[in-house]
């Protein structure tokens, strides 16, 4: 069976692994530190935190940047529920913007008229879909018009690099035109700890609030407790989370990320013979890789298709598992029921959802898998 995304792990993460496991500290120890420390590197940023997944680095990241309760924060309905739940877990109202026909990512017209027309949302949260960093300047620009802060989730993104209008090289995480950028590292993401997130920022008073709620909100800085009873003192001033990540999986992610930009490549080349060959398959519609000279970091290959359905099952009855990537957040009972969305209200978001599908993308596709993939894709249109 061919799935469509796949973690890679060698002898050498292995090894990292078992070492840790032996050593004195399986949590809260230096391995933490030393993956924060490689990562904050890797995305050339000042600061990065690493949490226990995706989900809580996004929920970290609305709660340090003040949202409460009622505060509106608008975000694409075509991406995972994680990243409008983590607004509502810190009690604000996710609002949503439409998508572009071509990137599937926030299309900035449509995203600079929802807040126009709605000035007391106070956030955004702007989605690398499949690893597409499209738009970043231009959603910066808004947030910087209407006083705003943005979160990059990018979850799908990490190792990508884009260049901005000056020409500078920049890389998804270094959060230069953006607050803060999150990270996910489930198996199928670029790296993997197993599971395990990240958080990065160039900002000190965010990143010493980020450290404080991912432990409880426990502080023990003799300069900003109220007492100090003894060195086992400490105290909680506001509530926090148990967000943290272990040793030995920061031990796991520091050999990953080793062979990210190796992997990056790899995931690139993959993506080039996709377009190449569907460029000549009128019933598909690959998501638009603007200039492939920026090496994006591609998480998804995403598509739209003709008989989406009858696809995904020739594919899975020929042992490949696809995916859909995602159900538009605003059509999901939660959120009609709470919030009022309904059928309609994004057009780009559903139309998109009729014919979106993710084929198999992972460092270790081989040439002879993917040409299968291909020409069964080939052959079932051949047929219908």
């Amino acid at each position: 069976m061919i799935n469509y995304g796949k973690q890679s792990i060698d002898q050498d993460d292995i090894s990292a692994v078992v070492e840790t496991l032996k050593s004195d500290w399986l949590t809260q120890g230096p391995k933490v530190e030393e993956f924060e420390n490689c990562l904050a590197d890797y995305c050339n940023v000042k600061y990065a935190i690493a949490v226990s997944n995706g989900t809580a680095a996004l929920h970290l990241a609305n709660l340090a940047l003040g949202v409460t309760k009622k505060t509106k924060v608008v975000t694409t309905p075509i991406t995972f529920l994680a990243t409008a739940n983590s607004v509502v877990y810190a009690g604000g109202d996710p609002i949503f913007s439409d998508i572009s026909n071509k990137t599937f990512t926030l299309d900035p017209a449509k995203l600079e008229e929802q807040i126009k027309n709605d000035q007391s949302i106070r956030g955004i949260i702007n989605v690398h879909l499949g690893g597409n960093t499209s738009n970043i300047e231009e959603i910066n620009k808004i947030a910087d018009k209407y006083n705003l802060w943005v979160i990059e989730d990018s979850c799908h993104a990490l190792g990508g690099t884009w260049k901005d209008k000056n020409g500078i090289l920049r890389k998804v995480g270094d959060c230069s035109f953006s607050d803060i950028a999150t990270f996910s590292f489930h198996p199928v993401k670029q790296i993997t700890t197993g599971e395990g997130g990240a958080i990065t920022t160039n900002n000190r008073e965010i990143y010493e609030r980020l450290i404080t709620l991912r432990t409880h909100g426990m502080i023990k800085d003799s300069s900003l407790i109220n007492n100090n009873e003894g060195g086992w003192y400490y105290e909680m001033q506001e509530l926090g989370y148990n967000y943290r990540i272990t040793d030995f999986q920061a031990a796991l992610g520091i050999e990953q990320l080793k062979k990210s930009d190796k992997w990056q490549k790899m995931r690139r080349h993959i993506v080039s013979v996709y377009d190449q060959e569907f460029d000549f398959l009128d019933q598909i519609t690959p998501q638009n890789h603007p200039d492939q000279n920026l090496n994006f970091s591609y998480h998804l290959y995403i598509i739209q298709c003709e008989k989406r359905l009858e696809l995904y099952n020739y594919l899975k009855e020929n042992k490949i598992n696809t995916q859909v990537h995602y159900i538009p957040i605003h059509q999901q009972p939660y959120y009609k029921n709470k919030f009022g969305y309904e059928v309609g209200d994004f057009p780009n978001a559903e139309s998109y959802y009729e014919k979106a599908l993710s084929l198999p993308l992972y460092p270790t596709l081989t040439e002879v898998e993917q040409e299968r993939i291909i020409s069964i894709i080939r052959e079932f249109y051949e047929k219908n």
